[in-house]
């Protein structure tokens, strides 16, 4: 007579194959739900401190199938494959950066910053001076946002620097660049540096941004951050009223990217 498992045995062999089952069934939803890359669209590498790509409510919001990037991201992604980075290992095999208030950088990786825009690299660059982006997390705490730009090496290096003007600190501003509304708080401004004569950057928009022809790349310098978060470009109900924009803040950040990507020439940006 064949013998026969067990109640104990049975019950072990189905917790098995329902972990198995589980598990198959988890591996299949990973990859459903991984982002695919289109490899026709341009590669952008992205450094950024702001909380574009990911949630700052830790693992629970991280893996919430609702979770959904921040729209500024969101915008990105539908025109660039985004190469999102922790340092600067595989900038030699990107020509087009966007820093958005990235972590503070040392000397050898300044250096090297430098170096990749002098080769023919193009950056944009928003260093904002005084980031008023809502976090999660206390001041001082290593995953919030970092509050001011920490490159001033490297703008110094270029002829510039980033200052807040005592008259704009605390206040929203709106100002008319490249035909559009752009709204931001707490802007900086670049200044030529004391004592140097410009020579690589040209300044723009009452400091606002400045273009910066290094070697033979190039780097635009926006000063501000703040300009990517939602409340002032989305605005409160805009978007699903008319289906467009309150503010220009991205459809200028775009055009920025589209102009380096393209090469376009630095007087057709300052001149508009």
């Amino acid at each position: 007579m064949p013998k026969t498992f067990g109640p104990a045995i049975q019950k072990r062999l189905l917790v098995g194959i329902l972990l198995v089952l589980a598990l198959v069934f988890l591996l299949s939803a990973m990859r459903y739900f991984r982002p695919v890359q289109n490899t026709q669209l341009p590669k952008l590498g992205l450094m950024t401190t702001l909380p574009l790509q990911w949630s700052e409510g830790g693992i629970e919001a991280a893996v919430d199938v609702n979770a959904a990037p921040h729209p500024a991201y969101a915008r990105l992604i539908a025109s660039y494959n985004i190469v999102s980075l922790d340092n600067l290992d595989q900038t030699d095999r990107l020509s087009l950066l966007l820093l958005a208030q990235p972590r503070a950088m040392s000397p050898a990786e300044l250096v090297k910053l430098d170096a990749w825009v002098r080769r023919g690299g193009r950056l944009l660059l928003l260093a904002d001076p005084a980031l008023q982006w809502g976090s999660l997390y206390p001041l001082g705490d290593k995953r919030r946002p970092l509050f001011t730009s920490m490159l001033s090496p490297l703008f110094s290096h270029w002829g510039v620097e980033l200052v807040l003007p005592i008259n704009k600190a605390e206040q929203i501003s709106g100002r008319q660049i490249d035909g559009l509304t752009i709204r931001t708080l707490t802007p900086g401004e670049w200044r030529a540096k004391a004592g140097v004569a410009l020579s690589q950057c040209k300044i723009a928009a009452d400091g606002f941004y400045a273009d910066c022809a290094v070697g033979k790349g190039r780097a635009l310098l926006v000063a501000d951050a703040d300009l990517l978060d939602t409340p002032y470009w989305q605005g409160r109900g805009a978007r699903m009223l008319t289906g467009s924009d309150e503010t220009g803040n991205m459809v200028w950040i775009e055009k920025l990217l589209r102009r380096l990507h393209t090469g376009t020439p630095s007087g057709d940006i300052m001149g508009q």
